[in-house]
Parts: structure tokens; sequence; C-alpha cells
């Protein structure tokens, strides 16, 4: 016997979606600054070497710390709860 098709099937694909848009702008915010950071110290800056300079600078790692405490804070209150 076949399982018809509940209305709402696609939600499922757009939750996805929507987690795409939202993480992975967020896992390139907290990580690509001290990605940066260490390719700097390292002095392994291939192209556009001002970007690395820059993602590296302090306000990227300040906004990085921010936005990755915010992330678990989330995460972990919603384990808590």
């Amino acid at each position: 016997m076949s399982n018809p098709r509940h209305w709402n099937d696609w939600a499922g694909g757009l939750t996805l979606v929507l987690q795409a848009v939202v993480y992975i702008p967020l896992l390139y915010i907290i990580l690509m600054p001290w990605l940066c950071l260490a390719l700097v110290k390292l002095e392994k800056t291939p192209f556009f070497p001002s970007f690395f300079h820059a993602m590296a600078s302090s306000g990227w790692l300040i906004a990085s710390g921010v936005v990755g405490l915010t992330v678990l804070f989330v995460v972990v209150r919603s384990l808590v709860r």
C-alpha cells in the first residue's frame, strides 16, 4: 500500500534551505577572521593579501567572538530547556 503524500512534505526541504542561508554566513563570520589571522601570523597570505590582513583585524575578531558566543548561548539555552 502506498503512503499518500502529505500537504506539507515540502517543508523539510525549505527548512534545510533556510538553515543553510542562516548558518553558512554565520560560520563564515565566526571562522574566517581566525583563519585569516593564522595565515597572516604564518606569513602565508596568498592572493588578495589586503583581504586577509583586514579580516585578521581586531574588529573582525571581536565581531567573530560576539557572534560565536551568541550562537553558543542560543544552542546551550535550547539544550537546557
